[in-house]
């Protein structure tokens, strides 16, 4: 099986990205850099959206008659390993083009029904195009902005300059500008109106999941549904700020003599938000793994995670229920990271923090894994904060009522709203008070929350092939799978979480 030439492959790449297309490649190639953006065939049939194939390929008329055929709609890719001239194939307007490339040579033929897409616009246009050069489809790309001195990386943000602490031996030429540009987008995105523009990723794959790691429990969770070859990264700040690291490091330590992979990086990119009159923080929700994306070639990531819970995937803000896969947050970042050889890798995605809890203590986690951001003692809690209330009463742990939580109580959309209210549930099961700031929330404590100890097996279409099967059967060792379906869930608990009038 011969090896897929690069520019062949960001060719069909800037003929699809954003649409995951149906290739045929006829002949003996190893295509497996696709298969994460794309549905490979082996038969052309009138949904078939590219064709590649050598011009030495006995079937190359039949493939020129079909194209030629009004009931077929894909693009064609003739390849020569050779010099061999390829104009005969060229049709008289301007939906053909030649590429000569080290490789050898390759005929697109644009079929006037087919996908529009980056490269076949400029192959309309009549442009001059080099497959070949890296900054092909990132137009808007300054690579003079970044630039390393030993072990620190910087960016030249519009707002300040970025840094980034990285290992010895990475080196930043080494590094696809793909990925420096997806760390820009995931950062300044909604602050710079280029961002916005056409691009086309076209970084391979590489071998290794890589999970961007608070050592908080829905990260620890979605690090135990992964395989153990996982590389974590966890992002320190370098700046002075409320955020503690005590516990983290002391997680860190622990997993590190466990012989965990664990690459701590600093950084300075969520001072940014604090320009636009915001506290600190993420510019977007995939900010927290800027870290990750730059070192992604340096550790050979073929997947990107985070510790997303259902709250925050299947329910939007925790109160009120979407299909996930066709909301708009999938439909933007999805295409992106597929297209960037890092699919999205959400193991957690259909377990609520209620199943994330249980994962971690049923993982001998429990004594490290703290979503506290607050305490400065090693293995303490603060339990003051927002997320020590929840996390308390799902582990029967005592709990006091401080400003932040009555504050966070009193707000609707209540955030983390449905484990929230599984929260509340368990405290009115102890014969506890219900706090004075969520009596509206009262009539819901006898509605049936128990799917929330289950995952919701959708969740799992949504994860890399390559690792939907290991996640699904680690996550069969801590639950079952919901019985109900979620997007028939009582209407009136969402009305109540989001302060609506019945």
């Amino acid at each position: 099986m011969s090896s897929l030439p690069f520019a062949i492959f960001r060719l069909v790449q800037g003929l699809s990205y954003p649409k995951i297309t149906k290739l045929v490649v006829a002949g003996a190639w190893d295509t497996r850099h696709w298969e994460a953006t794309h549905s490979m065939s082996s038969e052309l049939d009138s949904s078939t959206d590219i064709v590649i194939i050598d011009n030495i390929d006995e079937n190359l008329d039949r493939y020129i008659k079909k194209f030629k055929n009004i009931d077929y709609r894909f693009h064609l890719v003739i390849y020569s390993r050779t010099s061999e001239k390829l104009d005969k194939y060229l049709s008289l307007d301007s939906r053909s083009c030649i590429f000569n490339m080290s490789c050898g040579t390759a005929c697109v033929l644009l079929n006037r029904f087919g996908n529009k897409s980056f490269l076949s616009e400029k192959i309309k246009l009549n442009e001059d195009i080099d497959l070949e050069d890296p900054l092909l489809f990132l137009p808007h790309f300054e690579p003079e902005k970044w630039s390393q001195d030993y072990t620190t990386v910087y960016f030249e943000a519009p707002e300040e300059i970025v840094t980034f602490t990285v290992p010895e031996t990475f080196s930043l030429k080494r590094t696809s500008p793909d990925l420096l540009w997806a760390v820009e987008h995931v950062i300044l995105s909604p602050w710079h109106k280029k961002y916005q523009e056409k691009w086309v990723p076209t970084r391979r794959p590489g071998n290794y999941s890589g999970l961007s790691f608070s050592g908080g429990v829905d990260s620890t969770a979605a690090m135990s549904l992964m395989p153990d070859s996982s590389v974590l990264f966890y992002m320190e700040r370098n700046f002075e700020s409320m955020i503690d690291h005590t516990n983290a490091t002391r997680f860190i330590t622990h997993l590190k003599q466990s012989g965990r992979k664990v690459v701590i990086s600093k950084s300075n990119h969520e001072k940014i938000r604090t320009y636009y009159d915001k506290n600190y923080g993420f510019s977007t929700d995939y900010a927290c793994m800027a870290h990750m994306i730059l070192l992604a070639d340096h550790y050979d990531l073929d997947s990107a995670a985070t510790g997303m819970p259902l709250e925050n995937s299947y329910f939007f803000h925790g109160s009120k229920v979407r299909q996930f896969e066709k909301s708009g947050f999938w439909k933007r970042y999805a295409p992106m990271f597929n297209f960037l050889g890092l699919p999205l890798y959400q193991p957690v995605a259909g377990c609520s923090e209620v199943l994330t809890n249980k994962i971690v203590n049923d993982s001998g986690f429990k004594e490290y894994a703290k979503s506290c951001i607050r305490s400065k003692i090693p293995g303490k809690s603060c339990d003051k904060c927002w997320k020590c209330f929840r996390k308390n009463i799902f582990n029967n742990q005592s709990w006091d009522m401080s400003p932040e939580i009555s504050k966070f109580l009193q707000k609707r959309p209540l955030k983390q709203g449905i484990a929230t209210l599984y929260a509340l549930q368990l405290i009115s099961k102890r014969n506890q008070s219900i706090p004075s700031e969520a009596k509206d929330l009262s009539e819901l404590m006898d509605e049936n929350l128990e799917f929330l100890t289950r995952y919701w097996p959708p969740s799992i279409e949504l994860l890399p092939a390559k690792y939907q099967k290991y996640t699904q059967n680690r996550l069969e060792e801590f639950a079952s799978q919901m019985k109900i379906d979620l997007y028939h869930l009582n209407p009136k608990i969402e009305q109540i979480l989001r302060g609506e009038n019945i």
